[in-house]
């Protein structure tokens, strides 16, 4: 083999080491491309069956959202309305209900009580508004009369026909010395502390849930 025939081989060896560097470096983008478009794929895949599934959610949701509303507006049906836990008109109720039981009202005082605007645990949300639907209003009642009077009293709290319920009660003696016939006169002094409600039918808050 003379010297031209060894260049021409040559020649063609490296013609041939350059093509095959080629094409390798081309199949390997293409694997890097064609990898990184089958990762997005998945992506999107696992994107679109999440969105399905959410899609058939609604109906159920839908359906959850006003059976709740429904429950919402049957028990607030029975809690006061805004002016009617006002001071004189919540006492002259509380009044009433001593009268036709036999007992006597001598003191009647509003109690501060705490409202509580606690988001619900477990949900990652973004609170827009800060509104409380249920707010509470608590009255202090001093009475005087029998303890038969102030149990039938209880009765008609309990089962009034707007939600009242009792927080707390004592009874004393009217007399308090240390006479021992002082305890053992019918009438008593009572204090009772009555509470209710009131709905406000607004948004409680607005949440992204992520």
């Amino acid at each position: 083999m003379n010297m031209d025939e060894k260049k021409q081989l040559f020649i063609l060896a490296a013609i041939c080491g350059v093509f095959f560097c080629l094409e390798m470096v081309v199949g390997w983008n293409l694997s890097s491309k064609n990898s990184e478009t089958r990762k997005t794929l998945e992506v999107l895949e696992a994107k679109e069956a999440s969105a399905l599934l959410k899609r058939e959610r609604i109906p159920d949701l839908v359906r959850e959202l006003k059976d709740l509303e429904e429950i919402v507006e049957e028990y607030t049906e029975i809690l006061p309305r805004e002016d009617e836990v006002l001071r004189d008109v919540f006492v002259d109720t509380i009044t009433q209900l001593c009268k036709e039981s036999g007992l006597v009202v001598t003191g009647a005082e509003p109690v501060a009580v705490e409202q509580n605007d606690t988001p619900r645990r477990g949900v990652k949300s973004q609170v827009k508004v800060v509104s409380k639907p249920f707010e509470r209003h608590k009255y202090r009642f001093e009475l005087v009369g029998e303890f038969s009077q102030f149990h039938r009293f209880v009765n008609l709290v309990e089962n009034h026909t707007r939600f009242l319920r009792v927080d707390a009660f004592d009874l004393f003696p009217i007399d308090r010395s240390d006479d021992l016939s002082a305890a053992t006169q019918p009438k008593k002094r009572f204090t009772i502390e009555i509470s209710t409600y009131v709905y406000e039918e607004k948004t409680v808050a607005a949440k992204e849930i992520q």
